[in-house]
């Protein structure tokens, strides 16, 4: 590689060939005698040279040629003698190659030319699809062009996974079909509101709040739901509502709104009539935590503790001698069989947030799926699983984290009450 001060004078960067009178060999000389040897003994383009970046070639006149190129850092160079009927041969070859090429261009700017000029042009940038050396010339020409042109485009699109564009009544009928729907079901035996919602794909709230079923109402055979195609609920105006209110309560936008509710006046709306609030939920009314048993007294703690075992309690011992259990706060029963050391036992999920479980049971009255409001009896205490006597085993977990019932439950008695 030479550095960029030489490249000025690139003569200098290589060797030339001189002729000694008393030497007919071809010996390397510096740049400065052999320009003076050349001047004198060559004709006019004799030492004429060609730089290529990496390589050069000098003239040396009567058909020879140096060429000098760096390879791993040495210098190398080499010579090669084109004889006249050569030069000749490769000027015309030069000539005929250049020819071609024009021609080759001429012809597809023609066809560019009438494409764009034509009253039936179409596809993109209206030149339509051009054939290598062929000329259209008259307006059925370009009429198959065109139509092969859009049936290329056709085929582009379906491999590139591009969506054509619809005409103006597809699309409103896809944003039709897109609308949110309110649909009908007849409730069947077996059915329950989770089963119901899974089928539909949408929330257990969304059919309950469209239903207007209580809060935790259960579904019973041979009832109508109505269920709608998305999440979301619809909401019946009540008297001296604002939109505006509703929209808050519920944390819905106006944007949303607007989407699925068109037709709605938004600044006046009437008692009784029904929109749809996409995304929401019924709002529940607040309720506090219920001791699940009648007794309030706390035989052990949440905590570490070393009986029966060393280990940490992850919820509270009630005392509780074969009575009912009650849910502690309403809704809906996620499990309910034998869970090991925990013998019989239920689990109720109460929200998103909050689950509760109860431990050790003789009897369990609920199923999974059915909505239980709070202070319903869930079944009896009882002695299964690793226990040492009738007792309950009280949990309640938020957001899959275990807590200390203690914070929720008021009122209760025994040790391990200030844990």
């Amino acid at each position: 590689m030479r550095h960029a001060s030489s490249r000025k004078n690139s003569r200098k960067d290589f060797f030339v060939l001189k002729k000694s009178e008393q030497d007919t060999r071809i010996t390397l000389a510096t740049p400065a005698t052999a320009t003076a040897a050349v001047i004198a003994e060559k004709p006019r383009l004799t030492g004429l040279r060609v730089n290529l970046g990496i390589a050069e070639i000098a003239y040396q006149g009567k058909g020879q040629f140096l060429y000098f190129y760096k390879r791993r850092g040495t210098l190398k160079s080499g010579a090669l003698t084109i004889d006249r009927k050569a030069l000749i041969w490769l000027g015309l070859a030069v000539v005929c190659v250049s020819v071609s090429a024009s021609l080759t261009l001429w012809k597809k700017r023609q066809n560019a030319v009438k494409m764009a000029f034509a009253e039936t042009k179409t596809g993109v940038g209206g030149v339509g699809r051009l054939e290598s050396g062929k000329v259209i010339t008259d307006a059925a020409d370009i009429t198959g062009e065109v139509a092969q042109f859009e049936e290329d485009e056709k085929i582009k699109n379906q491999l590139m996974g591009v969506i054509e564009e619809r005409s103006a009544e597809s699309k409103q009928a896809m944003q039709e079909a897109n609308k949110v729907q309110k649909l009908k079901y007849k409730v069947k035996p077996g059915d329950t509101l989770q089963s119901i919602a899974k089928k539909y794909k949408v929330k257990p709230e969304s059919i309950s709040g469209s239903s207007r079923l209580g809060e935790f109402q259960d579904v019973s055979v041979g009832q109508t739901l109505s269920i709608p195609t998305r999440d979301g609920f619809y909401y019946i105006v009540k008297k001296n509502e604002r939109l505006a209110n509703i929209l808050q309560a519920h944390k819905v936008t106006l944007d949303k709104f607007m989407t699925e509710n068109e037709h709605v006046n938004v600044d006046l709306l009437d008692v009784g009539e029904e929109i749809f609030l996409p995304g929401a939920k019924p709002i529940m009314r607040a309720e506090g935590w219920l001791i699940p048993v009648s007794s309030r007294v706390v035989t052990s703690g949440y905590g570490w503790r070393s009986w029966p075992r060393a280990a940490f309690h992850k919820g509270l011992d009630l005392k509780a001698f074969y009575v009912p259990v009650r849910a502690a706060k309403s809704g809906t029963v996620t499990y309910s069989g034998w869970l090991g050391g925990y013998g019989n036992a239920i689990i109720v999920q109460h929200d998103d947030t909050y689950k509760t479980l109860y431990a050790h049971l003789s009897r369990r009255h609920v199923a999974v799926g059915q909505r239980v409001r709070r202070g319903q009896v869930l079944g009896r205490t009882g002695d299964t699983g690793y226990s040492f006597g009738p007792h309950l085993h009280f949990e309640i977990s938020k957001n899959g984290s275990n807590v200390n019932p203690i914070k929720f439950l008021k009122g209760l008695r025994g040790r391990s009450k200030k844990r």
